[in-house]
């Protein structure tokens, strides 16, 4: 029998499992074969946490760990229309956002890292599918029959979330159901979409039968039978969106699935099942929701050691006290962004150029959306005593406080703080988290209100605006305004400017365009910086001419201590048709000449749609 080399690391992600969020670390088995891993519970449980370690953690647990970028702390969202960056004009992000990357790009693009890292981890999933059953039982380490079933469904769900990845990214892919050894031949072609599309809904079907609906306490944090179904959820809502179902191409093929209308039924109807199973809801409060570790929106998670990293990178450090580390406000936010949050006035939201809004462009920070103020930092905003003072000066005029000392072309002076814990007093190093206060904090991979937009859609484009057409009370206009109406200021936070209120409910009576275009909107503001923005474009096969213009709102100081806000073009990006789906590295289309190449791409039989 052929021996295997494996290195087993119980990766912080789990490490910090458990409702407390304790981060004593299980010490790393290592050097031992595949034989003495799987007939031994506690090796096994140890692989299956090293596959959840392999997740891209969008919050990194401490400096320059994890994010889509490596090497970087930006986020997917700078580059959307949405985000805009500091870190500088070289990195790959820019050449990203500037076209200067083909299937040729090298492994700094996150495309391509996650083409070799995602097979690598499915392949792991194969061969711990492989071999749970053989496991002996363990009482002592508490492996008993009913704790196999569930690590199997795990097992199940984390292949389906790592086909789901690559599914986003490519479309039809390679079905690898098996593990194959090093001396095999691994030809495989690309499966037709709504082939693959069939195998991970199927894991997804098979990881929910064996799964529980929550996990004990000191789980907290592994995969249950509401993961699996919104999982599935989502990649069947993808499934139904003209990218990849084109009346216009309507054949079956690994670049878009057979066209058909009922495909939007079914998406409703699996997000129908996360909604009926009554475990989740929407977390009450929407200024601490990302950082309270247990609430009952969070459905899946990346579990982070305990730190500060993510607060520091987000606060300009100008605002805090020495002894912070110099990086801060990487990841910003664009004006292009900044006009999708309404207006509230007299109980009635408005769009900025409503001109029922009362919207003035020289004070525009006031009365906004509730989740603006949870999202952004901008000048004027009330941070621990403080008011931010961002911006440029005219000649003669004091510059603002609060600016770093480097200067960027792309600054937009409003800076994403989603994810920030501002109760952290930011005096010290946070890239070694032992150094300060750390923070309990999850990145929410699935949540509950992305699933009620993910409901909303489906059913507007099946059923229209408030026809009850699966028959459980629930339409796409109620899924919708669960999530709007969340949206209410906190009490007593300074930052939310003394405001109260929140956002009314979309009415009744509008056509199933319009309503198409306000569930677009609320996913653009609810779901902002959390990884659905730069999918979505790419899924609604959104004009890219509408994408490329990165706008912002730049505060001028004036030598009369007033500012004055001017609305500027910072970038103009490219983005092509053919970029919709992403190619596949091209070292990959030479080391397996069964793959095809994606739409208008090099070596691709298609041009872009």
């Amino acid at each position: 029998m052929k021996k295997y080399s494996f290195i087993i690391l119980f990766f912080a992600l789990l490490a910090s499992c458990g409702k407390e969020g304790s981060d004593l670390l299980d010490p790393a088995v290592t050097g031992t074969t595949k034989e003495e891993v799987f007939t031994d519970a506690r090796n096994a449980m140890l692989f299956l946490n090293d596959i959840y370690g392999d997740i891209v953690p969008v919050i990194p647990q401490t400096g320059n760990k994890g994010m889509r970028w490596p090497a970087s702390d930006g986020l997917l969202e700078i580059t959307t229309d949405n985000g805009s960056t500091n870190l500088g004009a070289s990195g790959a992000y820019n050449a990203f956002n500037t076209g200067a990357w083909t299937p040729l790009s090298s492994t700094s693009f996150f495309w391509v890292t996650e083409w070799n890292s995602a097979w690598a981890s499915i392949r792991s999933c194969n061969l711990f599918l492989a071999e749970i059953d053989n496991v002996p039982l363990n009482p002592e380490y508490q492996f008993t029959e009913a704790v196999r079933r569930a690590r199997k469904g795990e097992g199940l769900f984390l292949m389906a979330f790592f086909y789901s990845e690559l599914l986003k990214q490519f479309g039809g892919l390679p079905v690898i159901d098996k593990v194959y050894d090093i001396d095999d031949e691994m030809n495989v072609p690309r499966s037709t979409f709504d082939e693959t599309v069939a195998f991970i809904t199927g894991l997804c079907d098979q990881a929910a039968a064996l799964l529980p609906e929550t996990q004990p306490d000191n789980d907290y944090g592994r995969a249950t039978k509401g993961a699996a179904l919104a999982l599935k959820a989502r990649i069947l809502l993808y499934a139904a969106s003209p990218l990849w179902n084109n009346a216009a191409k309507p054949a079956d093929s690994p670049f878009r699935g057979e066209y058909s209308e009922a495909k939007w039924e079914k998406a409703a109807r699996a997000a129908a099942e996360v909604i009926g199973l009554g475990v989740y809801e929407l977390h009450g409060n929407i200024s601490d929701l990302f950082i309270t570790r247990v609430n009952p929106e969070l459905i899946f998670v990346h579990m982070n050691q305990p730190c500060s990293w993510m607060t520091s990178i987000s606060i300009p450090r100008w605002l805090c006290p020495p002894g912070r580390f110099e990086k801060s406000g990487c990841n910003q936010v664009t004006y292009n962004l900044i006009k999708e949050y309404e207006v509230l006035k007299d109980g009635q939201a408005y769009a900025i150029d409503d001109p029922a809004s009362g919207y003035d462009p020289q004070n525009p920070y006031i009365n906004r959306d509730p989740r603006f103020y949870r999202d952004c930092m901008f000048n004027g905003y009330q941070y621990q005593g403080k008011t931010a003072q961002f911006g440029e000066a005219v000649s003669g005029a004091v510059a603002p406080e609060h600016n770093p000392i480097e200067t960027s072309p792309y600054y937009t002076h409003v800076y994403s703080i989603k994810f920030a814990d501002l109760s952290l007093v930011l005096n010290f190093d946070a890239r070694n988290p032992s150094t300060g206060p750390r923070v309990h904090q999850n990145y929410p991979y699935l949540r509950y209100a992305e699933i009620l937009l993910n409901y909303a859609e489906a059913m507007n484009e099946a059923y229209g605006p408030e026809t009850d057409g699966l028959g459980n009370g629930k339409t796409a206009l109620w899924a919708v305004n669960q999530v709007r109406t969340r949206s209410q200021y906190p009490p007593d936070l300074p930052e939310y400017l003394g405001q109260t209120g929140g956002m009314p409910p979309i009415p009744s009576g509008l056509g199933k365009e319009a309503m198409r275009e306000k569930i677009r909107h609320e996913r653009r503001i609810e779901l902002s910086f959390e990884e659905h923005r730069f999918w979505d474009v790419r899924r609604w096969m959104t004009d890219p001419a509408t994408m490329t213009n990165i706008q912002a709102q730049i505060p001028v100081w004036q030598t009369d201590g007033t500012v004055r806000y001017e609305i500027r073009s910072i970038q103009q990006r490219t983005f092509e048709r053919k970029m919709y789906r992403l190619p596949i590295p091209e070292q990959q289309i030479y080391t397996n000449p069964a793959l095809v190449q994606n739409p208008g791409w090099n070596f691709s039989p298609e041009d872009a749609d």
